[in-house]
């Protein structure tokens, strides 16, 4: 799948993303690690690169599993993760990109974006 450049920037990201809240768990039921692993990983192998996620996903579960399904091909996938809206106070937000980066076992994030919304 070709990447598109976003805005002016130097990212490029995929036309179609993968999304992961479900992976988070938190007000899901019946959704499997393993599960959320593989497919992350089957859209990854259709070309899907860009991978959607956010802090509050499960209080960071969904980053993890992230993680866990793309961490061998980090330097081929674009993470965008969000801060969620009662978070963006600037040392918040600092705090909150620390814990993603952590929760991705990675030293940069390609996007941050700002979460509003529910409360999850």
């Amino acid at each position: 799948m070709q990447k598109r450049r976003l805005g002016t920037s130097e990212v490029k990201i995929t036309p179609i993303l993968m999304g992961t809240w479900q992976a988070g768990k938190k007000m899901w039921v019946g959704i499997e690690d393993v599960d959320s692993i593989q497919t992350i990983r089957a859209a990854f192998e259709a070309g899907i690169t860009t991978i959607d996620t956010a802090e509050v996903y499960g209080d960071g579960h969904s980053e993890r599993i992230v993680a866990e399904a793309l961490s061998d091909v980090r330097d081929r996938v674009e993470y965008a993760t969000k801060v969620f809206a009662s978070h963006l106070k600037y040392n918040q937000v600092m705090e909150a990109c620390d814990r993603s980066l952590q929760n991705l076992k990675t030293d940069y994030i390609d996007l941050v974006l700002h979460k509003c919304g529910m409360n999850y």
